[in-house]
């Protein structure tokens, strides 16, 4: 049996409450890691125009089904990792908000204790595109499940407020706190998307992303003589509820693997980039997605 060496260690994990996150979360816990988790809630009818009723009605995955996910809180997740024995808070905060970035880690550390793990999850997406209006009408690329937008200076600053300016605030938090109190181990994993070179039809999404893994990089270069491993997933199409059952088989018959992923594989690549056999391992981007994007 493989010891990651994450037992009694403190991680605190954004967009916990579904998906990825919550996986995460489930799978430090499994390691005896104390989680501290971070999530916010999304409304249905301004996140994803889809009526409340209609995202409670939903059983099947699909784009109601992903709006019930999202409007979850982490209480789920917190009850079963007390259950099995592991300590675990949570604290809903919009962390597009910078002054909530310090009061994440304030709350993490007055119940655990010094933060040593950091899995940057949390993320905006809402699909947008260059092409004009106009032409969208004519000859939407996207039609179906989720609407596109023409990309305006909302849509961007919206992404990138939550899935770069926050990740970058948090890596300098953990780092602060980190070096102040002269510690010598510290792991920061960041969740990017196999789209991040280049996302047709979702660009800010995209860029955001990207910039996180040029973010990653600096980091690891810069904080690897205090001790801290700076890594990255990027993971293919993975099952959070939002693909349906006709897309998610599209998209396994390109994938070498012919399958899309799941919240657990992508907790066991982070696990993977957390755990002592990973000690020499920093400024990756590690795929994971069934040989997409290889």
């Amino acid at each position: 049996m493989i010891d990651t060496g994450l037992k009694a260690k403190v991680a605190v994990i954004t967009g916990a409450n579904h998906g990825i996150g919550a996986a995460t979360a489930l799978a430090f816990a499994k390691e005896g890691a104390k989680v501290f988790l971070n999530y916010l809630r999304l409304s249905p009818e301004e996140y994803g125009g889809v009526s409340k009723e209609e995202a409670e009605r939903a059983t099947k995955p699909g784009r109601g089904y992903y709006y019930k996910t999202i409007t979850r809180s982490a209480d789920k997740v917190v009850k079963e990792i007390r259950e099995a024995g592991v300590e675990c808070s949570a604290w809903e905060a919009d962390l597009a908000d910078p002054g909530n970035i310090p009061k994440l880690f304030d709350k993490a550390e007055v119940k655990y204790g010094k933060v040593d793990i950091l899995v940057n999850n949390a993320a905006h997406d809402r699909f947008d595109t260059f092409i004009p209006p106009d032409e969208l009408e004519k000859n939407p690329l996207f039609v179906g499940e989720y609407p596109m937008i023409t990309i305006s200076p909302d849509s961007h600053d919206e992404h990138f407020a939550v899935n770069t300016r926050a990740v970058a605030l948090l890596i300098k938090e953990f780092a602060q706190r980190h070096i102040a109190r002269k510690a010598t181990w510290g792991r920061i994993i960041n969740i990017s998307t196999d789209g991040a070179y280049a996302h047709p039809s979702n660009v800010s999404y995209g860029a955001s992303k990207f910039a996180v893994e040029s973010y990653s990089r600096a980091a690891a270069s810069e904080l690897g003589p205090y001790g801290i491993t700076v890594n990255v997933i990027s993971p293919g199409a993975v099952q959070t509820g939002w693909m349906t059952p006709q897309l998610e088989k599209e998209i396994a018959a390109s994938y070498p693997l012919r399958r899309i992923g799941q919240p657990e594989d992508i907790a066991n690549a982070v696990i993977f980039m957390a755990s002592e056999q990973a000690n020499w391992v920093t400024g990756q981007v590690l795929h994971v997605g069934g040989g997409n994007r290889m």
